[in-house]
Formats: C-alpha cells, structure tokens, sequence
C-alpha cells in the first residue's frame, strides 16, 4: 500500500483514470466497511460507488500524514452513517409485518421456551437494530457483531475511547429496550 502515494501523485498531476486502480486495491475493504452497515449487496454497491466518488472530489484535501486506506475508511464511514441516517427518517416505527411468521409467533408466545432458529433471531435482532441511532448501530454491530476493538472503534469514526465506550453502554441499553418492547408486542 505503500505505493498509494506514488498512484495518488500521479493523479494528482493529470492522470485521472489511474484512480481506477485505487479503486481496484480499495473496493474489498470499503465494501466489507460498507456491509457492516447494509446487508443488501446492490445498495452496498451504491454506497461504496458513492463513497469512491466523494474520495476523488476530495482527493486535494488529503494531505498524506494518514495512510490513504484510514482517510478512504472514513469517508466509508460517514456515506453510511448518512444513508443510515436517512433510511431512519424513513423509517418511524417497527413494523411486525416485516418479521416473518417463525419471529413473530416466538415473540408472542408466554411461555419464553419457544426455541427460535438463528434465522427468525437474526430477522429480530435486524428490525431492532433499525431502530437505533446510526451511530448507535455502526458501534454495536462493530463491537458486540464483529468483534471490534474500542480502538478499531475510534479510528473508524473518528471518536475517542471514552465516547466509544459511552455510546456503546447506551446503545445496549436502547437495544434492549427495543427487544423487550417488541417481547410486549
């Protein structure tokens, strides 16, 4: 990766479809970024062509004192918070007919020993997970889902140990208010 900035001189400098390749080297990462955020493969294939698109506008402003893949993370980051952020606007209100009929028999049943296969938990733990905050979302997911450092948490959007730490206590607690409101329902 060290030859990113010999590529990035030479885009800089005239030859614009040598962006092309800083695509080529980039695009598993930003879509692995991207995925944690949209599991559906065509949206994730805009976000990330939006993401490429708002690198090579900006590429002037990156002044090199980070490795490019970190600023090109970044960028990934913040295209899915705002598309995330858009999607919750859309979105008001859980909605049960969204959840197929295995979860939502689970969720009403009285007696909690109903047993629920990993697909109809992952439809719930999805339609829950839409009801937090983006911010709250990326954090939980990279954390408690993927596995993430509070480190890897702070580098990617850009925030401190401390306020990772913060978020995610209160995002697991919003998630679980969500849960047992839907366990209500």
């Amino acid at each position: 990766m060290n030859d990113d900035a010999e590529l990035l001189e030479r885009i800089r400098n005239g030859a614009p479809d040598d962006f092309a390749e800083i695509v080529r080297r980039h695009q598993s990462r930003i879509f692995a970024i991207l995925h944690r955020y949209e599991r559906d493969s065509h949206r994730v294939e805009d976000l990330a062509q939006e993401t490429f698109f708002k690198a090579w506008r900006a590429l002037a402003q990156f002044d090199g004192r980070a490795p490019f893949e970190h600023w090109l993370s970044r960028i990934a980051v913040r295209v899915a918070l705002d598309y995330l952020r858009r999607e919750k606007r859309r979105r008001n209100e859980i909605g049960l007919p969204e959840l197929g009929e295995d979860a939502v028999d689970w969720l009403r049943s009285d007696d909690g020993n109903g047993e629920l296969d990993s697909r109809a938990a992952a439809e719930i733990l999805d339609l829950a997970l839409r009801e937090l905050s983006p911010a709250d979302r990326v954090v939980i997911t990279m954390q408690e889902i993927e596995g993430c450092s509070v480190k890897e948490i702070g580098a990617a959007l850009g925030a401190s140990g401390v306020a990772v730490r913060v978020r995610a206590m209160r995002a697991r607690m919003k998630l679980k208010r969500v849960l047992e409101r839907l366990v209500k329902l």
